[in-house]
């Protein structure tokens, strides 16, 4: 099943390349009237010589080549602050793209993006984030009330549990262990309903408070982050797919409305197209930091392989919270959710 979803991504990736080249040799150039505009772009979190950031470069170049060069950028990485401070530099527009999160303390209704357990294989992930899903629909209703346009759904990586300890597999052994979550309301919940005690950090100082005890594990984060931040301050990674990073690409919206038509066609067309290529990305980058790990003495344990029975305990344990966040979210939404993913809808 997972052979034949990835050749199903290979296929639609290599069709939207294709239909790609031919919009970009059959369309015509800009009118000469057309605005020459320089702008900002960034991603949160990801170093520069991960896939993300790279996509990023690659999207921003197409729209250039695609507009004749009349649109040019700056493009960042997480020099410029963290993920919070970078959506709130492209509310105001001070960054005019963005490849990030949501911050649930600007608006709890994002709350749905890191729903527990949501996805426990790459092929759901794939699905939970499919171009033309329910992220993108709510994403196109909710985007303007941040002063943001939603382009497309990226899935950034696939989140597990990481630690400076032996193994945790259970909720009694969890009890007193101190776990990072971000600033999002929803991980302290689930996390805790795991067993564990949350504390909130955020991200940029995560490494620090496991290399110090202040905590003892974290989630919030696949293999290329264990791999790149934290390597040297812990040990062990559950394989939990606790949660899925689900990041969005967004514009700040006075800059999207003052755009000429045909750039807001271009620029839809090239995240569109850059979203569904990392879809066909997501599983070879994890699987490849996950060998690196190993590969630096980490002791890797797949839950889903070695202990089902235990891992179906801590799901429907934080799966709890997809009540508790029902209300916040909308029954409408969650169901939407639900559905997609093959789920119960009461």
């Amino acid at each position: 099943m997972r052979r034949k979803w990835r050749i199903m991504v290979s296929i639609s990736v290599a069709a939207m390349l294709l239909l790609s080249v031919i919009i970009v040799g059959c369309a015509p150039a800009p009118p000469a009237e057309s605005p020459t505009l320089h702008l900002k772009a960034a991603q949160a979190m990801m170093p520069k010589d991960a896939l993300t950031h790279l996509n990023l470069t690659e999207m921003c170049d197409r729209i250039t080549e695609r507009t004749g060069g009349k649109i040019t950028w700056d493009i960042f990485g997480p020099e410029i602050g963290d993920w919070t401070e970078l959506e709130i530099m492209v509310k105001k527009g001070t960054i005019d793209l963005q490849f990030n999160a949501f911050a649930t303390g600007f608006d709890p209704r994002w709350n749905i993006l890191y729903l527990p357990f949501l996805a426990t294989t790459f092929e759901g992930a794939r699905e939970a984030c499919s171009p033309g899903g329910p992220y993108d629909e709510m994403g196109a209703i909710w985007g303007p009330d941040g002063n943001m346009y939603y382009l497309g759904t990226w899935l950034n990586n696939v989140g597990m549990l990481g630690l400076n300890t032996d193994p945790i597999m259970t909720p009694e052994q969890a009890k007193g262990v101190k776990i990072r979550v971000p600033p999002l309301e929803i991980f302290k919940v689930y996390v805790e309903m795991m067993g564990f005690t949350p504390v909130t950090i955020p991200w940029a100082e995560a490494p620090t408070s496991i290399a110090t005890g202040v905590c003892d594990g974290w989630v919030g984060s696949g293999s290329i982050y264990h791999y790149k931040l934290f390597r040297d301050v812990a040990r062990t990674q559950m394989i939990t797919f606790d949660f899925l990073e689900i990041w969005a690409i967004t514009m700040n919206l006075d800059t999207w409305n003052n755009l000429p038509k045909e750039y807001q066609d271009i620029i839809q067309e090239e995240a569109t197209r850059i979203a569904t290529k990392r879809l066909g990305q997501v599983e070879d980058e994890e699987l490849e930091y996950r060998q690196k790990l190993i590969d630096y003495g980490w002791t890797i344990v797949d839950m889903a392989k070695d202990y089902p029975d235990e891992l179906e305990v801590w799901k429907n344990l934080a799966r709890e919270a997809w009540d508790v966040f029902e209300p916040i979210v909308g029954k409408i939404w969650m169901d939407k959710i639900k559905v997609i993913m093959g789920m119960p809808v009461e």
